[in-house]
């Protein structure tokens, strides 16, 4: 595994396995294909809060049953996961955008909702990989949103000196073509080019994210930085989309309905490329939340624990990097790409092992930076009754 000096995760957002990539299912990938594949994605935002997620996994809502033609509408992704690694089982939490995104950054959600996007918001003191980091002595680089979500949530990076190391999103394509990224890098997208449903019709909302981390890898190739880079590339949560396969319910949390506990990790499958000049082909089939993500770069650049048993007892993606590789550059942006022939026969899906911890345990406390606890988050309200699916525009 020294073949990895940086890691860089990319951060979009609303996908599911099911949703995004049924031809996988070619590749022996544990995902369905209906066969009915959308020339075109849905072009407005489904209900995907607390209330949603738990109301779909009791199996009194449907979520969106819709299914994209992968390798037309995200061909470099597509191309990605069938060259390099395809993780079929990883997961976020069973709610929306924020409480995924930190559980990616620092393994741990303070919040169960999304909280104002504009204007006042909370900071919470938590541990993330860039803490982890700083305290190894290894260079580190955050570049959120235009607005600074989600970093602006963790106070060290929200003030001196942490968040000098926090970067707009402009500046990630300079620094990479000039190879002066840092050893770990967090990249999220503008509004817009995040792959998040549009509220207002935007019909090439998927394209210009999914051109824009293809922009960003070809950077840092560019900068020579492929052989010695492993990135992962993963979207924040289930965006309201349907899933076939059910995740373990490891940690539960009380609600209106469920005051006993209901299950919040896993939510529901989120899919996982990882890919890079030392990177294997494979499908990983072993059930990862988003805490595996900063569990695998501490365990690729050799960093110390985060003190957080959720990532620093997790599983890793770090075995199928491989020093010994010298993997494919991908097609450069506007290349036409060719998909691989899949595998034949086609391969059965690998089935996980168990969840190797306990499961339906309630959701611990927070571990904050300086030592002390935080109350687990019970703010995902869950109505009553389940959402209406959104009229299509």
């Amino acid at each position: 595994m020294a073949a990895t000096k940086r890691v860089i995760v990319f951060l979009q957002e609303n996908k599911t396995p099911d949703f995004y990539f049924p031809t996988m299912a070619a590749w022996g990938a544990a995902v369905a294909n209906n066969g009915k594949l959308l020339p075109a994605p849905p072009n407005f935002d489904q209900p995907h809060d607390r209330s949603a997620w738990v109301h779909y996994a009791m199996g009194d809502y449907p979520g969106e049953v819709a299914q994209l033609d992968n390798d037309k509408l995200i061909p470099f992704y597509s191309w990605l996961a069938k060259q390099f690694v395809f993780a079929d089982h990883q997961f976020g939490p069973g709610s929306n955008s924020t409480p995924g995104h930190m559980l990616a950054v620092g393994g741990q959600m303070p919040t169960l909702k999304n909280p104002p996007f504009v204007g006042p918001h909370p900071v919470w003191n938590l541990p993330s990989i860039f803490s982890v980091a700083e305290a190894a002595g290894v260079s580190w680089g955050a570049f959120p949103d235009q607005s600074g979500y989600p970093v602006k949530f963790y106070k060290t990076l929200s003030e001196a000196p942490g968040n000098a190391n926090v970067h707009p999103p402009t500046q990630f394509i300079p620094m990479a073509v000039g190879g002066t990224l840092p050893q770990v890098c967090y990249v999220w997208s503008p509004t817009g080019y995040d792959e998040h449903p549009p509220a207002v019709s935007a019909p090439d909302y998927i394209t210009k994210g999914h051109d824009l981390v293809w922009q960003r890898v070809q950077a840092v190739i560019d900068g020579g930085g492929w052989d010695e880079t492993t990135f992962i590339l993963t979207w924040d949560d289930w965006g309201g989309y349907a899933d076939s396969v059910p995740t373990p319910s490891i940690e539960t949390v009380p609600d209106a309905l469920h005051p006993d506990g209901f299950q919040i990790i896993g939510g529901s499958r989120i899919p996982l490329i990882m890919f890079g000049g030392a990177v294997e082909q494979a499908i990983d089939p072993e059930w990862h939340s988003h805490a595996s993500i900063p569990k695998t770069i501490i365990d690729l650049l050799g960093l110390g624990p985060m003190g957080v048993e959720r990532v620093d007892g997790g599983p890793s993606l770090a075995h199928h990097v491989k020093a010994s590789l010298s993997r494919p550059v991908p097609p450069a942006p506007g290349t036409v790409i060719q998909q691989p022939a899949p595998p034949t026969p086609t391969p059965k899906p690998v089935e996980p092992q168990p969840w190797p911890g306990t499961l339906n345990t309630p959701l611990p406390p927070l571990v904050a930076l300086d030592g002390s606890t935080i109350p687990a988050p019970t703010d995902g309200k869950v109505n009553p009754k389940p959402p209406k699916p959104p009229p299509a525009p």
